[in-house]
């Protein structure tokens, strides 16, 4: 029997079809898409727990303002068409704009307000990137129902800020010695980390992982994110992970509840584990780039490494796998250098001068 999921209901529509729906008070609604009973039904309940709580007179809405706009942008087919994770995503960043300008007519962001937003962000330049990218959705709808003149797209005249990092911490080998050094075999932060590192997959598909997910030696999954299909090997330093658990009833990792982990649950137990091992640097995302280092220091092909990462473009990939000097690559090309150099001048020096006319 399944276990009866907190604020989903199910009934049977007018093609006799059964379907379910996320009910929850101060939350959006929400009907599913995935079967029930499937692991992609269970992600998308994960990112429905997940979704922020509608602002208090959210119905109530001036029209042709910022709030007017994003209530439109829920109902249109470039949300609706998205992931439940991204959706999320969006609805977090959505959300905090209704707080904070939701009274205010969307006119008002012209190109200068934008710059400035991009300005103040400048700490932030992902976040930036991502409030940019939404408002030129939210002006698509906008010029559609007429709010803004024909023509109106601020954004086109705005820039983000320039990302100077390369985003979450690439674990080195010393930090991942040091992690499995405070946490042993059948700790729960082990396991994520195993799961993490020889899986070398998102945050997102492990908390999700499953028996079913590893039978027969094999990780075989569709991304959530992408829905790239991987087939990875359980090498054994995971297989040992896993033999030694602690493992859930349902999901291989689960809270102490029993429930499957939300994001941010996930993110915390594994940071604090992080900071107890002295790597308050380190984060759980940090683990797949350096599986995927690992990869090409092994001296995988992209080809070979994308098949286990899941990544679809080599310039993913290798943003992932690091782009760094690599010493032995360097020893290797200028031997080859001086031995053609050595090969050209005995040739040189054999063949007889030439006669003086």
């Amino acid at each position: 029997m399944k276990k009866k999921l907190a604020y989903v209901s199910s009934f049977v529509d007018r093609h006799d079809k059964r379907r379910y729906r996320f009910r929850r008070t101060g939350y959006p609604v929400h009907y599913f898409k995935e079967p029930h009973g499937t692991k992609a039904f269970e992600r998308e309940y994960a990112a429905c727990l997940s979704t922020e709580p509608a602002p208090i007179g959210a119905g109530r809405t001036r029209p042709g303002s910022v709030s007017d706009v994003i209530i439109r942008y829920y109902a249109d087919n470039n949300f609706l068409d998205l992931r439940p994770s991204t959706q999320a995503v969006y609805r977090g960043v959505l959300e905090r704009l209704r707080t904070k300008f939701g009274d205010d007519p969307i006119l008002m962001f012209d190109s200068e307000r934008l710059a400035r937003l991009m300005t103040l962000m400048r700490d932030r330049p992902h976040a930036a990137a991502r409030l940019r990218k939404l408002f030129a959705q939210l002006f698509v709808i906008a010029r559609r129902a007429k709010l803004v003149p024909h023509g109106f797209d601020p954004v086109r005249d705005t820039k983000p800020p320039k990302a100077v990092s390369d985003g979450y911490h690439r674990w080195t080998e010393d930090e991942l010695e040091a992690f499995e050094a405070k946490h042993p075999l059948g700790t729960k932060p082990r396991l994520a980390f195993a799961m993490l590192l020889y899986g070398a997959q998102r945050s997102g598909d492990v908390r999700f992982m499953t028996q079913e997910t590893i039978a027969e030696g094999r990780i075989r999954l569709d991304q959530s994110k992408t829905s790239t299909a991987v087939d990875v090997p359980v090498v054994p330093p995971l297989r040992d992970a896993l033999a030694a658990g602690p493992l859930g009833a349902e999901t291989l990792l689960e809270t102490k509840g029993g429930e499957p982990y939300t994001p941010k649950g996930f993110y915390g137990m594994f940071k604090r584990a992080c900071i107890a091992a002295g790597l308050p640097h380190c984060s759980p995302h940090g683990l797949r780039k350096s599986a995927a280092r690992r990869c090409k220091d092994a001296g995988c092909s992209n080809e070979q490494g994308m098949a286990i990462t899941g990544h679809k473009t080599e310039k993913e990939y290798l943003r992932y796998a690091g782009t760094g000097a690599r010493a032995d690559l360097a020893d290797e090309a200028m031997e080859m250098v001086l031995a053609n150099r050595t090969l050209r001048v005995a040739k040189a020096m054999s063949q007889p001068p030439a006669e003086s006319a």
